[in-house]
């Protein structure tokens, strides 16, 4: 038999675990989200310097506002959907690019 109050602890951990996963996945989608704004002002910044670097920002941030904002992933997917010769020519590089792009691009995939 096991002594009640060892029921009472283990049901208190399990319910902490999920209440501080819960938070933690908040946490987490709203530091994304504020990241990825911040990286596509400073992207709309840098953009009119010589080297691409506010491009890479601009897909670095939609990569993170993506994961955290269902309603941005709708309207890239319609987005490109819309221009389907320009999504069609970044599926075809799809693999030359890096990891936080890939992820976006596979994300945003329209039906």
């Amino acid at each position: 038999m096991v002594p009640q109050c060892l029921h009472v602890s283990v049901i208190a951990a399990i319910g902490y675990s999920q209440y501080f996963g819960e938070s933690l996945y908040m946490m987490k989608r709203s530091v994304n989200l504020v990241f990825g704004i911040l990286l596509v002002i400073a992207g709309l910044i840098v953009m009119p310097m010589p080297v691409p670097l506010g491009l890479i920002m601009i897909i670095l941030g939609l990569s993170l506002m993506v994961s955290a904002w269902p309603t941005l992933q709708r309207k890239l997917k319609a987005l490109r959907s819309r221009f389907r010769k320009i999504s069609d020519k970044l599926s075809r590089i799809r693999h030359r690019l890096p990891g936080f792009a890939r992820r976006l691009l596979d994300d945003t995939e329209p039906d």
